[in-house]
């Protein structure tokens, strides 16, 4: 998201720190230094990655969505999607990622997105396997039958172009029932709350998320079990950093003019595990517990990381 590089560059600055960039042909993963088998609220932290590749379209992921063959899809902000490989170990704890593919998102006519229309910052995949991809400097909602075709934009959200520039749509989500739920990342002020959409049936209606404790929404997903939709929320100061929170409420709460109340399931607010994740997937163990996946967003700057972080939901 570009509206934090100047505040991140001056964290990093007054931190004093500095990470190694890696200038290998591929990505590669290494274990990141967390509380790993630590419990954080409802949550058990399982395993946590720093993803790298030395090549200049990797980074900035804001998006992230899981596929059936242990593929996983993140797309940056500046319209490029990259395919991996999730390795998971005999208890399905993530231990690296292998491979990488990188391509670039079209535009209506079949040509690279480029410029301003360029910050895609969500991603979620409807039933058929299109994927459904929420912009935020020329604000809109594409769908995208593969990720080498050309964009549909679907119409226009009302009052999303009211929005700031870098604070539009950072949470899209598709539900099985067909419709599409958005969240915005900006609040008018803090009776207002978070503006949502709920988009189906050829007509728009809204509902919204209360502000609390600074924290902002950075991405949905949908749970395994088809009940729950899980909510990744970001929160940033000059004097604190970056902290992270996940939250959960029912699907059947979406509906329009409602107030959302989600449950807390856990919070980071210092490093390491704290940082800037703008990308949440879910999946299912063999056991049929959920697991959580972040991603994390660097900006392109050598001084963030991309990290990876999965979780266990403990009922």
């Amino acid at each position: 998201m570009q509206r934090f590089l100047a505040l991140c560059a001056l964290f990093a600055a007054l931190t004093a720190c500095a990470l190694f960039a890696g200038h290998q042909a591929t990505s590669r993963a290494m274990r990141a230094g967390m509380p790993v088998g630590e419990r954080i609220g409802a949550l058990t932290l399982l395993a946590a990655v720093e993803w790298r590749a030395g090549r200049p379209d990797f980074g900035g992921f804001s998006g992230l969505e899981l596929e059936s063959d242990g593929n996983f899809i993140a797309i940056t902000d500046k319209a490029h999607w990259a395919r991996a490989r999730m390795v998971l170990d005999e208890e399905g704890i993530l231990t690296g990622i292998e491979g990488l593919e990188i391509g670039r998102l079209n535009g209506p006519d079949g040509t690279d997105l480029m410029n301003q229309f360029t910050d895609s910052e969500a991603l979620t995949r409807e039933a058929d396997g299109a994927f459904i991809i929420g912009f935020e400097d020329r604000g809109r909602i594409g769908r995208f039958r593969t990720l080498r075709a050309p964009e549909e934009t679907l119409p226009p959200l009302p009052g999303l172009a009211d929005l700031p520039t870098n604070g539009g749509l950072e949470s899209v989500l598709a539900l099985p029932d067909g419709r599409i739920i958005a969240l915005a990342e900006t609040a008018g002020d803090w009776a207002e709350g978070f503006r949502g959409w709920i988009i189906g049936n050829g007509q728009v209606s809204g509902f919204s998320l209360p502000r609390d404790a600074w924290y902002a929404p950075t991405d949905l997903a949908l749970g395994p079990e088809g009940a729950w939709i899980y909510l990744l929320e970001r929160r940033f100061t000059l004097i604190g950093g970056f902290a992270m929170r996940l939250r959960r409420f029912p699907v059947a709460a979406i509906r329009e003019g409602a107030r959302l109340d989600p449950e807390l399931l856990g919070e980071a607010t210092a490093r390491p595990l704290a940082e800037n994740y703008e990308g949440l997937a879910t999946a299912r163990d063999a056991r049929g517990r959920t697991i959580l996946y972040a991603i994390s967003d660097d900006n392109f700057m050598a001084l963030q990381k991309t990290l990876i972080v999965q979780f266990r939901v403990e009922e």
